[in-house]
């Protein structure tokens, strides 16, 4: 069950220092250059045009990973959800996706801005049949869900390091006994083993962070790929906090003005800074004469 905080900054004092958020680790990872315009105060589109539908379906997913211990009618930071009469237990995925669509409209006010609500609802119609189905929730429930009915979990909790000059917001913060576990959750498609790279790069970031915060040592993270109900444990290796670490550097150096070669991958048909991008190259191009 999440567990309201007093705060939703743990490290809060430091909160004005950490200019590094874990989020540009990520972006890196997809384009360092997403990094450079962002940090020149560029902003990206809310809405790409022509991908409404797949942002609305991450909205979905996952305010449904968040709302998974009311699948078995436990808790949550309200209390225990009540059981429409008549109602099945395999219906529950579909009556709190029903609730949902109500709601994410005023918790994602800024980024729906200017999306119908007739398309919502539409996606919402396409996800139902993806989940609530018996074998999703069989997934679901013999996976991370067995894990926050007994032990619980923090919402969203934003963590801060002075010493790193880096902060995130860890989408679930499991506590087992003395440990304290970072999740992530994730609404695309997942791996057919393990985790992605930068999965793992977010995983070692967020652990550093939490280590510091919570003066701990944290050695696992989970990733719930809420589409599939797969629920993947990852042992965070050195390996992983030396790449996040090696990032970090890296995008601090961006953020100090240094412009970075455009990302192998990057989602160029996407971006919202395609134009600056090429603007910003052509430029380069003529000052070195090439």
């Amino acid at each position: 069950m999440s567990t309201p905080e007093e705060s939703d900054v743990t490290g809060s004092s430091f909160a004005g220092t950490a200019t590094i958020n874990v989020s540009d680790l990520t972006q890196y990872l997809l384009c360092p250059r997403l990094v450079y315009f962002r940090a020149k105060g560029y902003e990206q589109d809310r809405i790409v045009k022509g991908k409404e539908r797949g942002m609305i379906e991450r909205i979905l997913l996952k305010e449904l990973a968040f709302n998974l211990d009311t699948l078995s009618g436990g808790k949550d930071e309200v209390g225990v959800r009540e059981r429409e009469d008549g109602e099945e237990e395999g219906e529950d995925a579909r009556s709190i996706i029903d609730d949902i669509v109500d709601d994410i409209e005023r918790i994602y006010k800024e980024e729906l801005e200017g999306v119908k609500r007739d398309l919502i609802v539409a996606v919402k119609r396409d996800i139902v049949c993806g989940v609530g189905t018996d074998e999703w929730l069989r997934k679901v429930k013999n996976g991370l869900l067995a894990v926050e009915e007994a032990q619980g979990y923090e919402r969203e909790q934003m963590v801060v390091s002075e010493k790193l000059g880096m902060s995130g917001s860890v989408d679930k913060l499991i506590r087992i006994d003395e440990e304290v576990i970072p999740c992530v959750i994730k609404t695309g498609r997942c791996p057919e083993f393990s985790v992605w790279r930068s999965e793992r790069v977010q995983l070692a970031a967020y652990a550093m962070l939490i280590e510091e915060v919570f003066e701990t040592t944290v050695k696992r993270g989970f990733v719930e790929y809420i589409r599939t109900a797969e629920f993947r444990e990852l042992q965070i290796r050195k390996k992983d906090r030396a790449l996040a670490l090696q990032i970090l550097k890296r995008v601090k150096r961006i953020k100090r003005g240094a412009f970075p070669e455009k990302g192998v991958h990057a989602p160029c048909d996407t971006c919202s800074f395609i134009a600056r991008c090429e603007t910003r190259k052509t430029l380069l191009s003529k000052l070195l004469g090439m």
